[in-house]
């Protein structure tokens, strides 16, 4: 099968070198919408060319490793780069500590600029001295019932009761947990030397450059704790554990709703590709994780728990579509150059809870289509693809999708998605060309499978 044969060379170098390229500006472009382009088209055309540039990274991702093989990993050479990426790590932690630092000085924690680190102080506190953490908050200015996930709060129990702000350990668990799962998967790529260096540096240039434009963007949430997350889901795509896959995908779903659709695609490719034992284990892990940190000590405790959360997101989203503290008298939030919901907001129905509503609806059949989608293209182009690059470009897919049509669109929960086109980036040109016939591609790929990407 032939791709765009009339806007690309034929030969097969012209075709990887254009899909290569289309990939580093396909990024180069979506950071930029995101930093210092963010309302440059306005806020609403902003946002979709910002979801557009996050899909043509997509494209060209699957283009490309259309193309390619994953070339077996370099042991020796692994073992030659494992410091190298270490002294990286320190290097860049150093660096965006630095630009953070005045960024926390300088915003006390109050209530009244963001009630994120109260809350998670409120639980906390509760579990620290055995009350029972999701029952209504009355230590802020308005009654509140919990709706944050265990694995959102739990992480800062430490800090807590080391006396360390929460900003600080959050960032902390990214640069250590989230970045060192991209470094030692990165290390493990046979990439050229120039590349290899480039790339080591990349997450660290993203959070810096994210930083040094938006202060204010992690300057109250704990948000990094979460990007950690799912810098981890992206290495255990790449990887052929089981448990690492498994732990990834509690940490997410435990934390955020957010990647809950693409969760059943997973394993269904796992079970086709990895094996059915394999993916049982990974699915009876989560369960189990599922079960042990939240049914078991909380849910099964009170089952409302997750009514009243999806309550108070509603209210949330309400409020914050009914503001008018913003520039022309629109609410800020949604208008803040990342988020499709100033479209609806703007050529919605009269009524704000109509809009909402028809935002909502729209979010969860993109979100499902976006899944569906990405079946459908595993299922006709399965024996021409890796299956972990696959569900890497399927996870991005998806979570561009997801954001781009979220109900409030905080640049602090779209910055998320930047992190997953850094592991797509970071693979580009860690590949081989491909010289088998069509017929024989499948049994090509099992036989490179275990020597492939990173063993973890």
């Amino acid at each position: 099968m032939r791709f765009l044969p009339t806007l690309a060379p034929t030969g097969w170098f012209q075709r990887a070198w254009l899909w290569q390229a289309g990939i580093y500006l396909s990024f180069w472009v979506e950071l930029r919408l995101f930093t210092d382009l963010r309302l440059h088209y306005g806020p609403l055309w902003n946002p979709v060319l910002f979801y557009a540039s996050s899909l043509l990274l997509c494209v060209f991702a699957g283009l490309y490793w259309l193309d390619r093989l994953v070339a077996p990993a370099a042991p020796l050479q692994a073992n030659r780069r494992f410091p190298l990426v270490w002294i990286g790590l320190v290097l860049g932690a150093v660096q965006v500590l630095y630009a953070q630092a005045p960024v926390i000085a300088g915003h006390a924690i109050d209530v009244r600029s963001s009630d994120i680190i109260p809350i998670l102080q409120a639980y906390v506190a509760r579990f620290r001295s055995g009350e029972v953490v999701y029952r209504y908050l009355t230590t802020l200015p308005y009654p509140l019932f919990p709706n944050h996930l265990p694995m959102q709060w739990l992480p800062y129990v430490p800090a807590d009761e080391l006396g360390i702000d929460y900003r600080w350990w959050a960032m902390g668990i990214l640069l250590l947990l989230g970045f060192g799962a991209y470094q030692f998967t990165l290390a493990r790529q046979p990439l050229s030397w120039l590349g290899f260096l480039l790339k080591v540096a990349l997450p660290s240039y993203v959070l810096y450059r994210l930083i040094t434009y938006d202060g204010e963007l992690y300057a109250h949430p704990v948000e990094p704790t979460i990007i950690a997350y799912y810098c981890v889901l992206a290495a255990s795509v790449l990887s052929r554990s089981a448990l690492l896959q498994a732990v990834a995908l509690v940490l997410c779903l435990l934390s955020r709703y957010s990647v809950v659709f693409w969760v059943p695609f997973y394993l269904w490719v796992l079970w086709r590709e990895a094996g059915r034992r394999h993916a049982i284990t990974v699915a009876a892990l989560v369960l189990a994780g599922v079960v042990g940190i939240y049914v078991v000590p909380f849910l099964s405790k009170d089952c409302t728990i997750f009514t009243h959360a999806l309550s108070e997101y509603r209210i949330a989203t309400l409020g914050e579509w009914s503001r008018t503290d913003g520039l022309d008298g629109y609410p800020p939030q949604l208008f803040a150059g990342v988020g499709l919901a100033s479209w609806f907001y703007t050529y919605g129905p009269a009524d704000i809870a109509a809009r909402i509503g028809l935002l909502q609806k729209a979010h969860v059949l993109l979100s499902v289509g976006a899944v569906l989608l990405a079946a459908g293209l595993y299922h006709r182009l399965r024996l021409r693809f890796d299956y972990r690059l696959f569900a890497l470009i399927a996870l991005k897919f998806y979570l561009a999708t997801f954001y781009a049509f979220i109900q409030i669109p905080y640049p602090y929960l779209t910055s998320l998605g930047l992190f997953i086109s850094v592991f797509l980036v970071m693979m580009t040109g860690a590949g081989q060309q491909k010289t088998v016939e069509p017929s024989a591609k499948k049994d090509r790929h099992a036989e490179l499978a275990e020597a492939s990407l990173p063993q973890q």
